[in-house]
């Protein structure tokens, strides 16, 4: 079943992107600014330093400077020039020896509709996954996550903003429902701007159990459907290999909250692996 995509996105107008000023942050900073422009949202970057609450913020992701160098901005541009593009940032630096545990507060008080996070290494990845805090952030927040693997350029690029979303892998199922994860995948594709994308459903089950999926439709945009069989989480890598997928999106089914959520599931496996960047989409 298709259905038409509005050329606008809306959805998601808050992003929120934790730093550490590390590379693979800067990767994943490269993909939220990316998104605020593209989707029209506010971006909140957030470094929690367990030293200094220090109001100096040459430290942080310079944005006019990596707008400058995109070419979308003229140099010497001022905050103002900022408005122009619609773009609205507020960098918070806080004083915390436990960066999870602040950065669940703050989305606790104030939710985001998107968090772009580096993934990092397991053992960090795992501190957020099993952090003692993750309940905080409740159904309130919604927070959709993208996680950038630290071995990962993504599909933004942080020299020059070029992005480059041509496959778009979608594992689904029936439970958790695969509606939420669809849309979120469309959205952000849309919110980039992506003029040729192929977005492929992967169903790890029998294909005559393979769940109905409306797949929206817009110029320039293909669906396909695949089954297969096996472990889900190896498949769903194996399928984004072999495929050379950009993006896997995924749904993951909400508990008590979305950190909850993500430990133990599939969607946990996976990025624990995955070479390519994951949204993951929480599903009510």
């Amino acid at each position: 079943m298709n259905v038409l995509v509005e050329d606008r996105p809306r959805g998601i107008g808050q992003i929120f992107h934790p730093t550490d000023f590390s590379a693979p942050s800067m990767t994943a900073f490269a993909h939220a600014l990316k998104l605020s422009l593209g989707l029209g949202s506010e971006l909140t970057i957030m470094h929690i330093d367990p030293t200094q609450a220090d109001p100096d913020y040459e430290d942080f992701p310079r944005v006019r400077a990596t707008l400058v160098q995109w070419g979308l901005l003229p140099p010497g541009a001022s905050k103002n020039d900022l408005l122009t593009l619609g773009l609205h940032v507020q960098k918070i630096r806080a004083l915390a020896e436990d960066p999870v545990a602040s950065v669940v507060r703050w989305l606790r008080r104030q939710p985001a509709d998107l968090m772009v996070l580096a993934a990092h290494e397991h053992d960090q990845l795992a501190s957020w996954f099993h952090h003692p805090a993750a309940h905080m952030v409740t159904t309130k927040s919604c927070t959709m996550t993208l996680f950038v693997p630290p071995e990962s350029w993504g599909f933004v690029s942080l020299e020059n903003g070029a992005c480059r979303l041509q496959r778009v892998l979608i594992p689904v199922d029936h439970s958790p429902s695969p509606h939420e994860a669809v849309e979120a995948a469309c959205l952000l594709a849309a919110g980039l701007g992506a003029q040729e994308t192929a977005f492929q459903l992967l169903y790890v089950g029998s294909e005559h159990d393979r769940p109905l999926v409306s797949t929206p439709r817009r110029d320039g945009w293909t669906w396909s459907q695949v089954s297969t069989t096996g472990i889900v989480a190896d498949e769903i890598l194996a399928a984004a290999e072999d495929w050379s997928a950009d993006l896997i999106v995924m749904g993951t089914q909400w508990r008590h909250g979305f950190l909850d959520a993500l430990c133990g599931s599939t969607t946990e496996r996976v990025l624990r692996r995955a070479r390519i960047p994951i949204l993951a989409v929480p599903v009510l």
